[in-house]
């Protein structure tokens, strides 16, 4: 359904920065999940071999109280490294402060909790969502 211009009051939508011509009402708003990524039960997200030591190495760089924004791919997984009495506050490129593991089931997966690789992540309470623009 198409919205006739003057149908709706301007003051009605908030839209910061975007210039609106036309609102469409979407007829399919389910949100499909790309790369459902799980909790391995037991690996406690441990990569062994290459891979695995250079994630241990690139986690030896994060320090307590550090706000971090992980790329893609081995630099997401350096997470799972964390030294022991080391906190820090994981960010997703798509606006998400405060990222918490891979979600345990299929159930826990939110399509709108995703990391920089599209895989389905958590937040951890107190997480903070925000535009990626900003």
């Amino acid at each position: 359904e198409i919205v006739e211009a003057g149908e709706l009051d301007p003051n009605e939508v908030h839209l910061p920065g975007i210039y609106v011509h036309k609102l469409i009402k979407a007829t399919d708003n389910e949100k499909k999940i790309e790369r459902l990524r799980l909790q391995e039960k037991g690996s406690n997200g441990v990569v062994k071999g290459g891979r695995g030591r250079i994630m241990r190495r690139a986690a030896k760089e994060f320090k307590d109280g550090m706000y971090v924004n992980l790329g893609i791919g081995m630099p997401t997984m350096a997470s799972n490294y964390i030294p022991p009495g080391v906190k820090i506050e994981l960010q997703a490129e798509n606006g998400l402060l405060g990222i918490g593991p891979y979600p345990e089931s299929k159930d826990l997966a939110d399509p709108d909790y995703i990391n920089a690789g599209k895989e389905t992540i958590t937040a951890l309470p107190g997480a903070s969502c925000f535009s990626a623009s900003e």
